[in-house]
């Protein structure tokens, strides 16, 4: 059969092409007219064979381009280190990948694993651990800690840095902590260096070094407290906060009251809107014994709850100013997803 013919149909017709015709004919269009195609095999020094061999090549250029933008904005991952106790107690280097944004990494009961948080510091996770790598882009890497511990150590300005659990989120403010998450969802966060902050759906904590805070899935974290308190001291927290409404509470305040000491106005802060307000003014007076509420700063309106005020209180601990941590807390709760 020539090419004529499948052009113009000006040309022999082979019967196979004939046979296909009659078969398909039923089908034609009737309303449009006829496709014209330019006779390029009539045009002199432009055959066919090169207007398709063209094409093909601009299309592979095309394809090329397209698939190379597309490996270039690809999100980078994070190189995984993984490392295995040996018998001397020592850990070798077993293997290196990278972690993929939305990829899950967990470690087996021999082995732990260094994660590098692109270019502002390391998590290194401890054994029977799952995490997931959430999104990584200037200004907002976040991991997913769904169970198991992780130590974070991030070199960085405040709030660059999130871990997301079933109850809070962890939002680094230039630090080290630990982190521990069970299958439940409830864990705890010790803060060893800088400052952590602590959210869930509007409650939120702010730990200094040298204190821990729990955290409960439906509640959020807890109040936050001195490592060296008592254990009676944690026990009567974890009853203020995550027992609320039940008659203990106003006798697990009266415990953390008395065995309260200075190094405890960050969790007597804290008890300040985690307490009904008819408990609030015993709230108020023991810290007061240890930091004078500022000029204004009255009863009513802390009982009140009046954010303004509690700041103002705040900044009289000596601890920074509140400021730096509402300038910080905006924008990662603005990058934060919706629960």
């Amino acid at each position: 059969m020539s090419d004529e013919y499948l052009w113009d149909r000006s040309g022999p017709r082979d019967p196979e092409v004939a046979r296909l015709e009659e078969l398909l004919h039923p089908l034609a269009q009737k309303e449009l007219p006829p496709l014209s195609v330019p006779t390029y095999h009539d045009k002199p020094g432009v055959p066919l064979q090169r207007v398709l061999a063209a094409a093909a090549m601009v299309a592979i250029v095309i394809g090329g381009w397209w698939l190379f933008d597309r490996s270039r904005s690809k999100p980078p991952g994070w190189e995984v280190i993984r490392l295995e106790q040996t018998p001397t107690a020592s850990r070798r280097v077993t293997g290196r990948s990278e972690l993929a944004v939305g990829g899950w990494l967990e470690t087996n009961d021999q082995e732990t694993v260094i994660i590098k948080v692109a270019d502002i510091g390391n998590v290194n996770v401890e054994p029977r651990t799952r995490v997931r790598l959430i999104a990584t882009r200037t200004g907002d890497h976040r991991l997913q800690l769904a169970r198991g511990t992780l130590h974070a150590t991030i070199l960085a300005p405040p709030g660059q840095f999130f871990v997301e659990t079933a109850s809070s989120t962890v939002v680094d403010l230039g630090c080290a902590y630990t982190l521990t998450i069970d299958d439940e969802g409830a864990g705890l966060v010790t803060v060893t260096l800088g400052w952590v902050g602590f959210e869930w759906g509007g409650r939120e904590s702010f730990i200094p070094a040298g204190f821990a805070d729990p955290t409960r899935p439906g509640v959020g974290p807890g109040t936050p407290y001195h490592i060296d308190s008592s254990p009676s001291f944690r026990r009567a927290l974890e009853t203020i906060d995550f027992r609320s409404g039940s008659p203990d509470v106003s006798a697990a305040l009266t415990l953390v009251l008395a065995e309260s000491r200075e190094r405890d106005e960050v969790t007597l802060w804290h008890l300040l809107t985690r307490v009904p307000a008819g408990e609030r003014d015993r709230v108020f007076d023991r810290l007061a014994h240890f930091v004078p509420p500022p000029a204004g700063v009255t009863r009513e309106d802390i009982r009140a709850g009046r954010r303004d005020l509690l700041d103002q209180w705040w900044d009289a601990l000596g601890l920074g100013t509140s400021s730096w941590w509402r300038t910080w807390k905006q924008p990662w709760q603005d990058n934060s997803p919706r629960r």
